[in-house]
């Protein structure tokens, strides 16, 4: 089971879980959003497990940009999660970071506790 980081190099809340995971000595796969494309699945898996509030970054230049010219409205919130994961997969930086996947674990956005607890139960895993 390995860990996938994705997110992207110039946010601070990337590099603070990157740091966490490397100052424990965990091996993970970062996938940079600005590199890759998503699957809507994928992004419907997300939204269906953690909903739209959590995974959507209300707080990013993307989103406040989207807004203000029409292109985002507040009935995202409301709309089916294919609608919403549409939205994402076309606009990756929409979404909230980091995103740390293994298994079937999923934390999205960065909590220090979350993390901690993912790299201790991936360790206990792999002794």
């Amino acid at each position: 089971m390995m860990i996938t980081l994705y997110g992207i190099k110039t946010c601070g809340s990337v590099r603070k879980a990157i740091n966490l995971l490397e100052k424990h000595g965990v091996v993970f796969t970062f996938k940079d959003l600005k590199a890759i494309t998503l699957t809507q699945d994928q992004v419907i898996s997300w939204i269906e497990k953690k909903g739209i509030k959590v995974v959507l970054n209300t707080k990013g230049t993307t989103y406040k940009t989207l807004k203000s010219h029409g292109e985002i409205l507040d009935s995202i919130f409301t709309e089916s999660s294919a609608n919403q994961a549409s939205l994402l997969v076309q606009n990756p930086l929409l979404l909230k970071r980091p995103i740390i996947t293994c298994g079937k674990s999923l934390i999205i956005g960065y909590d220090e506790e979350a993390i901690l607890h993912l790299i201790h139960n991936y360790q206990n895993k792999r002794l």
